[in-house]
């Protein structure tokens, strides 16, 4: 149940973020400079982060003790392994950072936005698989 949970949030989170930033465009770029081209993050980010990785890790303990599937296997260990790597070569790396502080136009963030999309159903059916 808490995998599934974990995907359909992490899939709600997707898909929210990508519609705020088809429509908020350039005033979602201040929210991105903000969280990660700065040299200090804000609260906000930190705390979002830890809710994250709180819920994640709730979420793994709970496959770890009960029934695997493909699905579930793709949630819990393929996709935070992805998404370490995103996280190690754009945000936390200093030339990452600056593409994604480059990005100031309304149309690439509709862009980026569109282009997220397709994951939010991909989660949501492995939610439901897993």
């Amino acid at each position: 149940m808490w995998v599934k949970a974990f995907g359909f949030t992490v899939a709600l989170g997707i898909a929210l973020t990508s519609l705020a930033m088809m429509v908020w465009g350039e005033r979602w770029h201040k929210a991105e400079v903000a969280a990660y081209g700065g040299e200090r993050r804000p609260r906000w980010f930190y705390i979002l982060s830890a809710l994250v990785i709180g819920f994640y890790l709730f979420a793994l303990l709970n496959f770890a003790g009960g029934d695997k599937t493909w699905a579930g296997w793709v949630l819990m260990v393929f996709i935070p392994v992805a998404w370490t790597l995103k996280g190690i070569l754009l945000i936390f790396n200093p030339q990452g950072r600056a593409k994604i502080t480059a990005l100031s136009a309304s149309s690439d963030w509709v862009k980026i936005g569109l282009a997220r999309l397709p994951l939010a159903l991909i989660l949501s059916a492995l939610a439901v698989w897993a």
